[in-house]
């Protein structure tokens, strides 16, 4: 059983034990005589004693994992079930069983002795089940990193549950001589009028607690990103003279090649190879205009809005462009609303497979259309013969990979090079299929793989946003790549002349059922040769955790079952604060039961291990680090690109909903602000 299924696990036993501790005390409560009650009490308290205990049994497995699957489920819900759970069983068993054999006849000779033992095991009962309800709200609310003020109030709760139950259900307490007429009336009218005033205080808390979590979510509205002026939670000296984004652009020589492309965001209806239509949101076609350079050229970009509503702007995924042309709204820059422009300047450093996107209200602008291919060739090197970009974009349903949905033709011939880059553009994983030839996986997030080996019988994964360039020699059959998210597309490589290069958009045949499902994947952490030499190593100066989970959460003042980053939701994430020249390793612990492709925007990333796992192939540097449900990933990012930027993942809609933070360089703010008069909306 792996740690996602373990937790899972966890998750089902912490309702059943809620259950049958609420059950158990309501039957005891109840208890009127020798009957049926009687036995369905005593099969509940034994069910929540197993299944209290069976909690306890996981977490060795959820520590093998790693710490994080288990940290607040041993500091904080260990003892604060484990004791009431054992009050409840110590009290309970013994009293139902001797009710059982004596029925409504008193345990004992002392009648205020038998009702004391009643009363000390239905409120272990009702503290036990409490203990399980503030165990499930560590859970869905609290998360991994709960406040203090908040551990308070779940105390706080469980002890007013417990008063509750003994001011209303035990108006008499012991053997004690009840006073006469007016007096004994007055006291015993009492307890329900302080049951309800705590009650009450315990509704005011609870009301209170979530207006202080929603007017958190609105805080960022209108709000500007302060500079960072220290390593944890920005404790230090404040900055007098921040360094502003604006400023970052970058070094850009006067004498370089200048690559200029103008792109038009619009809304529009698209009628695809199908001849399904439908309305996309697009900077001109389907994907986007294919951007092109050689490294060393300057890229000039004009972004035009003709009438995208919500507003636009470009994102250079996985291109480590200067702070002010990363294309956030709200963090570098103002969205491009309609019949506004702007222009992206910066040099093209990196060499490989790129591509852009749209930064402002992100998860549905992509979705619909806005982004595109960007490319950059390293002009001493060799080029393939044949060199194809393939975009895979899921679009209202219907599956593309590149600007079709059947299937799409391009000519080699045999014995040329081929390179089929293929781009994860939407927010779910992909997997492709290449039929026809062995291939090698050349690079990986724009990054060259060493010594790549030929690969037969695997399938290929992208995370969402991931980008792997495959290379092969023409074989003198067609080569076909599919794709598992494009059921009705394909990209057909053919020698000329074929029967196959003139089948252009025609509807091809689909991939046996299973296929997707039962072909190994190529591992990228096992492909490839390590680097031969020592390579230099740069000392780690810090060490972040970020824990993904779901919580219930206010985002943007709106509840959601949100996705968090150690236990917060945008913008109440705390920021990861560096200064240049740091080299911080990051530890990435999915809690969740779906992936999460993180993406840092600036930086690569080098894998250390995954799940304790050192790769044993070419080094992996990565800009979108798929995280599967319940592994944990070692990264090492050194900070070298002064800035503001995002982390986030880039299921698009997980960061829609909550699962974003920043970032952030010591001394750089920025001018720009979350929502407001500006709309910007970075997810």
């Amino acid at each position: 059983m792996n740690t996602s299924q373990l937790l899972a696990v966890d998750l089902l036993l912490s309702v059943l034990s809620a259950g049958a501790w609420i059950g158990a005390a309501w039957m005891t409560a109840s208890l009127r005589d020798k009957s049926r009650r009687m036995d369905v009490a005593l099969l509940l308290l034994g069910t929540a004693v197993a299944v209290t205990v069976g909690r306890y049994a996981l977490l060795p497995a959820l520590v093998a994992g790693s710490w994080w699957f288990a940290s607040e489920r041993i500091t904080i819900n260990l003892p604060l079930t484990a004791i009431p759970a054992a009050w409840a069983a110590t009290a309970g068993v013994p009293f139902l069983l001797r009710r059982r054999n004596t029925g409504s006849k008193p345990v004992t000779s002392d009648p205020g002795r038998s009702s004391r033992s009643r009363e000390w095991a239905v409120l272990a009962m009702v503290a036990a089940a409490a203990s399980a309800i503030a165990s499930l709200a560590l859970t869905f609310i609290l998360g991994p990193f709960p406040s203090l003020w908040s551990l308070v109030v779940v105390l706080f709760m469980m002890a007013a549950s417990v008063g509750i139950a003994r001011l209303a259900l035990f108006p008499r307490s012991g053997h004690v001589t009840p006073p006469s007429g007016a007096s004994r009336a007055s006291r015993v009218g009492r307890r329900p009028t302080a049951a309800a005033a705590v009650a009450g205080l315990m509704i005011c808390t609870a009301l209170g607690s979530g207006v202080f979590a929603w007017l958190g979510s609105r805080s960022a509205d209108g709000a500007t990103i302060a500079a960072a002026v220290g390593h944890h939670g920005g404790a230090g000296t404040p900055v007098k003279d921040p360094t502003p984004v604006t400023s970052l652009v970058g070094d850009v020589s006067a004498d370089a090649v200048v690559r200029r492309y103008e792109l038009t965001a619009r809304v529009e209806q698209v009628t695809l190879p199908s001849g399904q239509t439908t309305e996309a949101w697009t900077y001109g076609s389907l994907p986007g205009p294919a951007l092109e350079a050689n490294v060393g050229e300057v890229m000039e970009v004009v972004l035009n809005n003709r009438d995208v509503a919500a507003g636009v702007t470009l994102h250079w995924h996985g291109y480590d462009v200067p702070n002010a042309m990363d294309g956030v709204a709200g963090a570098t820059q103002d969205a491009v609303m309609p019949g506004e422009s702007t222009t992206y300047r910066f040099t093209a450093a990196q060499t490989g497979t790129y591509w852009y996107h749209t930064h402002q209200d992100s998860a549905e602008g992509v979705r619909k259309g806005l982004y595109g291919t960007f490319v950059v060739h390293q002009p001493t090197s060799a080029r393939a013969d044949t060199d194809i970009v393939v975009a895979g974009h899921d679009l209202s349903g219907l599956g593309l990979l590149g600007s079709s949905d059947r299937g799409s033709v391009h000519t080699a011939t045999p014995g040329s090079t081929v390179r089929v880059r293929l781009i994860n553009t939407d927010s779910v994983q992909q997997r492709y299929l290449i039929q026809g030839t062995a291939f090698k996986a050349v690079a990986v997030d724009g990054t060259d793989v060493n010594q790549p080996q030929e690969v037969t019988g695997k399938l290929v994964r992208l995370g969402a946003g991931g980008r792997v360039d495959l290379a092969f020699t023409m074989p003198v059959l067609p080569v076909t790549v599919r794709s598992d998210a494009a059921a009705r597309a394909a990209v057909v490589i053919a020698p000329p002349g074929s029967a196959a290069a003139d089948s252009e958009g025609a509807n091809p045949e689909t991939v046996p059922a299973g296929v997707f499902t039962t072909t190994p994947v190529l591992d990228l952490l096992e492909y490839g040769k390590p680097l031969d030499g020592s390579q230099p190593v740069r000392p780690i100066t810090r060490e972040e955790v970020m824990v993904l989970d779901r919580q219930f959460r206010f985002v943007d003042g709106i509840p959601r079952y949100a996705f968090t980053v150690n236990g917060a939701a945008y913008p109440l994430v705390p920021s990861m604060e560096v200064a240049e020249g740091d080299t911080v390793k990051v530890t990435v612990v999915n809690r969740t039961s779906e992936p999460h492709p993180m993406h840092p925007h600036g930086h690569h990333v080098k894998v250390l291990s995954r799940n304790g796992v050192v790769p044993s192939g070419s080094p992996l540097i990565l800009d979108t680090v798929d995280v599967m449900p319940g592994e944990v990933w070692e990264l090492l990012l050194h900070a070298d690109n002064p800035g503001i930027w995002m982390d986030h993942c880039h299921n698009l809609d997980h960061a829609a909903e909550g699962m974003m933070m920043l970032l952030k360089y010591q001394g750089v703010s920025s001018p720009f602000v979350h929502g407001g008069h500006s709309h910007n909306r970075p997810e």
